[in-house]
C-alpha cells in the first residue's frame, strides 16, 4: 500500500503590506495562501522599461494609425 502524506500550509497575514484592504481580513487560509502567491508572481512580471522602449512602442503604434 502508498504512503500519502499531507503538507500543511500556514497562513500569516502581514497587515501592513496589505493596509486598506477590507476584503483580506475576510479571507480563509486558502484564499490567503493564493492570493500571497499570485501577488508574488505579479512581482515577478513587474518591469521598468528604459525611456527608448517606451518611445520605440509609441512610435510603433503610431505609424500604425
Amino acid at each position: 500500500m502508498g504512503e500519502n502524506s499531507t503538507t500543511i500550509l500556514n497562513a500569516i497575514t502581514n497587515m501592513a503590506t496589505v493596509k486598506g484592504t477590507d476584503v483580506i481580513e475576510n479571507m480563509d487560509a486558502d484564499e490567503l495562501i493564493f492570493y500571497h502567491a499570485l501577488r508574488t508572481e505579479l512581482d515577478l512580471l513587474n518591469r521598468q522599461p528604459s525611456q527608448q522602449s517606451i518611445d520605440r512602442i509609441l512610435d510603433h503604434s503610431k505609424s500604425l494609425r
